[in-house]
């Protein structure tokens, strides 16, 4: 354990990099949830777990693995319903990945929005339906920043009730 002055310090620290990922989130240059994550594991650890604190980090790393989830699913959905094939949403997350390895999380967006729509119009050999599927998949990725944001500040919540109970 450690003193007063110090546990102050670190559940600043924690709560200030909660905050930074959030605007991870809002930004995606940075890996919001883990960031949130990490914080909350990093107060435990630091800090110390308390009665409530093993229930709410587990609840916290339920959050954060639903977020993780929400982006994945929600994404495929949104091109799904926009008449995407199932191989276009592979290239997407080909492209999303190679995107996120070689530039940054913007380069993950645009490369998932470029893959859909390029494999569709291979597919389809119409730009406007491949057009379409991209769009829905832009539109999946936007619904999953919302869930993300949302998750987030649960998650922070939680953090916050573990604080104040411990």
């Amino acid at each position: 354990m450690i003193d007063a002055v110090s546990e102050t310090l670190v559940t600043m620290l924690a709560g200030l990099v909660m905050l930074i990922g959030l605007v991870g989130i809002v930004v995606p240059i940075l890996p919001g949830l883990i960031l949130i994550w990490l914080a909350a594991l990093g107060y435990g650890l630091l800090v110390g777990w308390g009665a409530s604190g093993p229930w709410l980090f587990a609840f916290i790393t339920i959050l954060g693995a639903a977020g993780a989830g929400a982006e994945i699913w929600l994404t495929g959905a949104g091109a799904r319903a926009a008449g995407a094939s199932l191989w276009s949403v592979a290239a997407g997350l080909t492209l999303a990945v190679l995107g996120l390895i070689f530039f940054n999380l913007v380069g993950a967006a645009i490369g998932l929005v470029a893959g859909t729509l390029l494999a569709e119009y291979y597919r389809l050999r119409d730009w406007r339906k491949a057009l379409t599927s991209a769009g829905g998949t832009a539109a999946g990725c936007g619904a999953s920043f919302g869930v993300k944001l949302l998750l987030g500040l649960g998650m922070i919540g939680a953090w916050v009730a573990w604080v104040m109970l411990r």
